[in-house]
């Protein structure tokens, strides 16, 4: 999926907006918006069913595509991409829109162990449980595979292609918004349109190294789990030995065109 640092960037517009510190600094699509009569708690909740419903709105648009027109996902991800990124910039006219409550942060991010444990993590930690029961417990996740796998067997044995393919956009769209909700609640704010740029390449190296497949039908959420821990641990470990961050762009396309070529050696192999 093309589209995810576009995702982020939108949400992150919306999430600040609504969760503003006081009237809004920023206009969008030249209007104002003031959301501080309504209570904290509403705020919340309102911003985090806002990005999930246009994250999810665009990715099942994507979807929609892919599932019935057969259009590669890189091509309609791609063409989210650019049309979300043209009508954030066109409707912030690329100003940022500042900071959100701190109280908010310390609501659904309290520190614990003195500060030292970030709880985003447990977030992320339910998360994972969540969609590891879906793949693994539930007839959808074991539709999703056979569809990966191979979805001519998959549609002469039953299942529909294309309700399991959108599906599985409209199941990415919600945990983008929800994924975005918590990085705006995280930085207290930042929304900016450009924020997550490049995020895709990094959530694609991620599941690409965790052992996910490009032929589709492979892969288990652990390794996604794996993958992240070792692109994060690359990027903290080349920031500490002090390593240019533009260098640091260098290591990360060596390891997913390395993972890639292995994912694609199996496949020579067998055949």
């Amino acid at each position: 999926d093309l589209s995810v640092g576009r995702m982020v960037g939108t949400s992150m517009v919306l999430c600040t907006m609504i969760m503003h510190q006081g009237i809004n600094t920023g206009a969008l699509f030249d209007t104002v918006y003031d959301f501080t009569s309504l209570s904290t708690g509403a705020r919340i909740v309102l911003a985090l069913v806002v990005c999930c419903c246009v994250t999810t709105l665009f990715s099942t648009i994507a979807g929609f595509f892919t599932a019935k027109f057969k259009i590669h996902p890189f091509i309609s991800t791609m063409a989210n991409m650019l049309i979300m990124f043209g009508l954030i910039t066109f409707a912030t006219k690329g100003v940022s829109f500042g900071a959100i409550e701190m109280s908010i942060n310390k609501t659904i991010m309290p520190k614990i162990f003195g500060g030292q444990f970030p709880t985003i993590i447990l977030w992320a930690v339910a998360a994972v449980l969540i969609m590891y029961f879906v793949w693994n417990k539930t007839k959808l996740g074991k539709n999703m595979y056979a569809v990966g796998g191979n979805p001519e067997a998959a549609a002469a044995s039953g299942i529909s292609v294309f309700k399991v393919t959108i599906t599985a956009f409209v199941i990415a769209g919600v945990l983008y918004g929800f994924g975005s909700w918590l990085e705006c609640i995280r930085m207290v704010g930042s929304g900016s349109a450009a924020y997550g740029q490049g995020w895709e390449t990094d959530a694609i190296a991620a599941c690409v190294v965790g052992g996910i497949s490009f032929k589709g039908g492979i892969g288990k959420i652990q390794g996604i789990v794996v993958g992240v821990l070792v692109f994060t641990a690359l990027t903290y470990s080349l920031t500490i030995l002090g390593v240019d961050t533009n260098l640091q762009f260098v290591f990360s396309g060596i390891i997913i065109l390395s993972a890639v070529t292995i994912d694609c050696l199996k496949y020579v192999q067998k055949k």
